[in-house]
């Protein structure tokens, strides 16, 4: 058992009563019925596009062979100095373990409305590589697969994926540069697929270039089909969608 993610709670949940907690997306101070993030946040966030919308945009950087999503749900765009980019960037860097938990969960309900993810069996969350994982202490994918699976009845957290090469960042690389650094960084686990819909997890989806490898490795090994989820979508040059609905559209 993986004590990181559980020492990680424990450490929220102490700084929770000994001093007042703030909200990760606004630093306003929680209520007292509030927990991770507040209410304003969870209501004013702009929504990421429908799920369609956002698996069409990421089929522009992909040849169409190449494709191994069907599926791609998020919560919020990705937008600059925006509450979205506070939260993700709390839940990577300040041990916000719960946090990831939290919106997982609210990701999970959403995913509910639409009929790509009905037959999800297995959430996985992309895998980090170890030095990585040592540097941070925590995987915050898992965190989100951790709330998904509990908001999506009928399925199952497994580690399906390990990460081989210590890539470098995706950030300042181009489309077809992010396909590149991470061709062939990921192997599968042990675990049985047995011709099982997976779901991938992660934190932001650019140009989706690492979910894409990691479901190229699934279908290779088995899984019938590979959807995918994040808590946000960040447009890579793109102009941001005007949308106004939970999950997009």
């Amino acid at each position: 058992m993986n004590a990181q993610p559980f020492l990680h709670r424990l450490r929220e949940d102490f700084l929770h009563l000994i001093a007042p907690a703030l909200c990760p997306g606004c630093d306003e101070p929680l209520g007292p019925e509030e927990r991770e993030y507040c209410r304003t946040c969870r209501t004013s966030l702009e929504p990421a596009p429908y799920p369609r919308e956002i698996l069409a945009e990421i089929a522009t950087h992909f040849p169409p062979e190449e494709l191994a999503i069907e599926a791609i749900g998020a919560l919020y765009n990705y937008a600059p100095e925006s509450g979205a980019r506070n939260l993700v960037h709390a839940l990577k860097y300040q041990g916000c373990y719960g946090l990831g938990v939290a919106m997982g969960g609210e990701l999970g309900r959403a995913l509910r409305m639409f009929t790509a993810f009905d037959d999800v069996e297995i959430v996985a969350p992309v895998p980090l590589h170890r030095a990585k994982m040592r540097e941070r202490g925590y995987n915050q994918a898992q965190a989100i697969a951790e709330g998904v699976v509990k908001a999506m009845h009928g399925t199952r957290l497994a580690h399906l994926l390990e990460r081989t090469r210590h890539t470098t960042s995706q950030t300042l690389l181009d489309a077809a540069g992010r396909r590149r650094n991470v061709r062939e960084a990921f192997r599968r686990t042990a675990f049985s697929l047995e011709g099982a819909c997976v779901l991938l997890c992660d934190d932001v989806c650019t140009t989706g270039a690492t979910l894409n490898a990691c479901a190229e490795r699934l279908l290779v090994s088995g899984a019938r089909r590979v959807v995918a989820a994040t808590l946000a979508k960040d447009p890579l040059n793109a102009t941001r969608p005007d949308v106004r609905v939970v999950l997009g559209g």
